[in-house]
C-alpha cells in the first residue's frame, strides 16, 4: 500500500516477493493433491488467488505503473518545456541537463498510520519527516 502513495518510488522488496512466489508454488503443488470438492479446497484456492492478486498489484503499483508514468510524464514535461521555455533560450543553454531534472515533492503532506507505536493511530506529516519511518516499515501510508 505505501507504493501506492508514496511520492517517491519505494525500494523494490525482492526477497520479499520471491519468498512469496515459492510459497504460492507450494501451496498450488498442495491443492493438486486435494479433494477440488472439499471446502477446505475452495477455502486455499481463494487464498491463493488472493495472494495472488495482491502480487500483481505491487509489482503494477510498485514497477509497471510507475515506469509507464514515468515514461510518459517524462515525454509530455519535455515537450511542454521546450515549446514553452527552452527554444526561447540561447543554443549552448538548451541542453543542460539539470533544467530538466524533476525530483519529489518531499514536502507534499500524507496520511501515515501507526503500526507498532501507538497501532492504528492516524496522523498527517510531510512526507520528508515520516520517509524515514515508511522505509523502515514503522508507519504506513494511506
Amino acid at each position: 500500500m505505501n507504493e501506492k502513495f508514496a511520492v517517491q518510488i519505494l525500494p523494490y522488496e525482492k526477497p520479499i516477493v520471491d519468498m512469496v512466489l515459492i510459497q504460492l508454488v507450494y501451496m498450488e503443488e498442495n491443492l493438486a493433491s486435494t479433494n477440488k470438492n472439499e471446502m477446505l479446497y475452495i477455502a486455499h484456492r481463494m487464498e491463493v488467488e488472493r495472494i495472488r492478486y495482491l502480487l500483481v498489484s505491487y509489482h503494477q503499483s510498485a514497477v509497471g505503473g510507475e515506469l509507464q508514468f514515468a515514461t510518459d510524464f517524462y515525454k509530455s514535461v519535455e515537450s511542454h518545456f521546450h515549446q514553452v521555455a527552452v527554444r526561447h533560450m540561447p543554443r549552448s543553454c538548451q541542453n543542460d541537463e539539470n533544467i530538466r531534472k524533476v525530483v519529489p515533492n518531499l514536502d507534499s503532506h500524507v496520511f501515515v498510520r501507526a503500526i507498532n507505536v501507538a497501532a492504528g493511530s492516524v496522523h498527517m506529516f510531510k512526507y520528508r519527516d515520516v520517509e524515514p519511518l515508511v522505509l523502515e516499515e514503522i508507519v504506513e501510508l494511506i
